[in-house]
């Protein structure tokens, strides 16, 4: 039998659920409020889902707002392109970390929330083809971030996980995977 409690306690929950997801519309912000939106999002350091927060938006109001599909009256920097996840910024702070070995493409791929093919196609132009910073060639790895002899054999000795040793050296797991192949067979003929 069903209790008239239950049935209210579950509309309560809707209502109060609704109450906690409502958000503002757009029209209600001032363009300072906008043009400040913009500016955060074109600086980088905060993501659409941060700024949503903050000012009380979806991440969908947010990304019409940063790319000016919506108030584009009001000001500010916007993303040209339409589902771009990294502003021009960013994608120059990038590559500059890359080029000057502060970190590899598997950390900087964890660290803005994209995938390492993407952090390899920014670094070699293929993407992004109008934003500065260096650019490196295919394979390449500017900053030096090769390992040294010993610690070839010291991966290809090693039991350790492979993604451990990625980032305990600072390259990706698909390097230290092809190392373990090619010098594993090597070590065992010279055994």
């Amino acid at each position: 039998m069903d209790s008239p409690h239950r049935a209210d306690d579950g509309w309560t929950q809707v209502a109060r659920r609704k109450k906690k997801n409502e958000k503002k519309s757009i029209d209600e912000l001032t363009d300072a409020q906008i043009r400040a939106i913009r500016k955060k999002y074109d600086k980088g350091k905060l993501s659409q889902r941060e700024i949503g927060e903050e000012y009380g938006l979806g991440v969908h109001q947010v990304g019409r707002i940063t790319r000016g599909e919506a108030r584009q009256d009001a000001g500010g920097p916007t993303v040209l392109r339409g589902r771009a996840k990294l502003t021009k910024r960013q994608v120059a702070a990038l590559r500059r970390r890359y080029s000057k070995g502060v970190a590899s493409q598997a950390q900087l791929a964890r660290e803005y929330g994209i995938s390492a093919a993407a952090v390899s196609r920014l670094v070699r132009g293929r993407t992004y083809e109008d934003v500065g910073g260096p650019r490196v060639d295919k394979g390449g790895m500017p900053h030096g971030r090769k390992l040294t002899p010993k610690q070839i054999l010291d991966v290809a000795r090693s039991d350790e996980n492979m993604s451990a040793l990625a980032r305990k050296y600072g390259v990706t797991r698909q390097a230290i995977q092809a190392l373990r192949k090619r010098w594993r067979e090597r070590l065992a003929d010279m055994e």
